[in-house]
């Protein structure tokens, strides 16, 4: 079956299509939402360049394409007709969607002769919108879930193929909980892909509303605000904390530190008498860092991290 890919980097989820043995004709890279600053855009290039060189390994979308030889297509939000013709050219029987910034239109998502289909982090219809994983950890949800499903012109609303839960502890951190959904999301595109193919698949109509809150992606400034400090206890803020590292930064004195690496780095939680301290303000006392929730303290440590540092520039390599 001849595949198409749309996605915003280098996964395993994206690494697993190749894998298959079915035919990938056409690799997409979404832009993001705030389109690169052109400078550090060049300057990305440089460096993704010089890493390809020394190592062999791409490290972004466009050179895995050219390594492969398989025709990429950046796309823009707003371009749907020289979009249209590229993919119509290519004449995928399968348009595989993984993290997109933007909705895709129909004019697009009709052209393969199986339709288009999309890996979401969630159980749908929960949480439909760009940012589940926030919003479950948020709602403090234990047990979120991966949904693969069609698309159509709603945002996360077509018929669902296949679906399934995973179970998480309290205060599990977000890269252990992607693993389980990446894992989950690959068994689950793999048994559909086959399936598809055969012309066996079944479809499960979605409800139309949706149990949940609109899982919207937050401006930085809301992250804190968010945060019930006098309401939430210590366990949690911790679970919270452990599940959204992208704002950290915002709990910091001088947020700007991000930009030079720095990260926070969640160390513990004690339960304890937090008489004298505000809730939800950070503190520094005998070396320890810590920040203050109703009914104790979450212990902090100040680190650098080099991917944290190439995580600011990720946005800019093409």
């Amino acid at each position: 079956m001849r595949v198409a890919v749309i996605t915003q980097g280098i996964s395993n989820i994206f690494e697993s299509v190749f894998e298959s043995g079915h035919e990938v004709v056409g690799i997409v890279e979404c832009a993001p939402a705030q389109e690169p600053n052109p400078f550090l855009k060049a300057i990305g290039g440089v460096f993704t360049g010089i890493y390809y060189s020394l190592t062999s390994s791409p490290l972004n979308l466009r050179i895995f394409s050219k390594k492969l030889k398989i025709p990429y297509y950046y796309l823009s939000k707003g371009d749907s007709k020289s979009f249209e013709k590229w993919i119509k050219v290519l004449e995928p029987d399968l348009l595989i969607v993984y993290s997109m910034s933007h909705l895709l239109k129909e004019n697009v998502f009709s052209i393969p002769k199986f339709g288009t289909i999309n890996i979401h982090y969630s159980h749908l219809p929960e949480y439909r919108g760009p940012a589940p994983l926030f919003w479950e950890y948020y709602d403090y949800v234990l047990n979120p879930g991966v949904t693969l499903h069609y698309i159509d012109k709603g945002e996360d609303t077509g018929d669902i193929i296949f679906q399934e839960r995973v179970i998480i502890r309290p205060g599990e951190k977000l890269e252990e909980l992607n693993q389980k959904l990446s894992f989950t999301g690959i068994k689950l595109l793999l048994k559909a892909m086959d399936i598809i193919e055969m012309g066996n698949i079944s479809r499960v109509r979605q409800s139309i509303t949706t149990p949940t809150v609109r899982a919207r992606k937050i401006k930085p400034d809301e992250y804190n605000e968010l945060i019930k400090w006098s309401e939430w206890d210590v366990d949690r803020v911790f679970h919270f904390l452990n599940g959204t590292p992208k704002y950290h930064y915002t709990l910091l004195k001088n947020s700007s530190l991000h930009k030079l690496g720095l990260k926070i780095k969640i160390l513990g939680k004690e339960k304890c008498n937090i008489s004298g301290y505000k809730v939800g303000k950070l503190y520094k006392e005998n070396s320890k860092q810590f920040l203050v929730c109703k009914d104790g303290k979450i212990y902090i440590d100040l680190i650098f991290s080099s991917s944290h540092l190439l995580s600011w520039i990720y946005p800019y390599i093409s």
